[in-house]
């Protein structure tokens, strides 16, 4: 798929158009940078679906990432640090529970689209929707 970026693009059509390819994982976007297998502070999470990218990322300019199944969640997230300004960590769905895929960036989309189909038969207590630690 090619997901498009610009300026007048909201978060939260970013988000729709990448979980329509992968529907078991979601991009969430953060205020500051993280490392590679580290988390971002929840601080730092932003919220509002109906932000503009250009507010998140003042700099940022039009393009397009080719965001294949093959590739890894590392470098996926690096290409949209390194070519728009923009922070974002992939989480990956497991039950009921949203996961920071921060331990398995070095799996592919598809390899965590499968960890994803797979919890779907995993019966969970409540907990909170959005997790941060990667349980694998």
């Amino acid at each position: 798929m090619q997901l498009q970026i610009s300026p007048e693009k909201t978060i939260g059509t970013l988000q729709s158009e990448f979980s329509e390819a992968f529907p078991g994982l979601k991009i969430v976007f953060f205020s500051k940078p993280h490392g590679v297998q580290k988390g971002s502070a929840a601080k730092f999470l932003v919220q509002q679906p109906d932000m503009l990218l250009s507010q998140l990322a003042p700099q940022i300019k039009s393009g397009s990432v080719t965001v294949e199944p093959s590739l890894v969640v590392s470098q996926f997230e690096q290409i949209m640090e390194a070519d728009f300004g923009l922070h974002m960590q992939v989480f990956r769905k497991s039950g009921r529970t949203w996961l920071e895929t921060s331990v398995t960036d070095n799996l592919t989309l598809a390899e965590q689209q499968a960890k994803a189909a797979a919890s779907e038969n995993i019966h969970q207590e409540f907990v909170d929707p959005l997790d941060y630690r990667d349980q694998d």
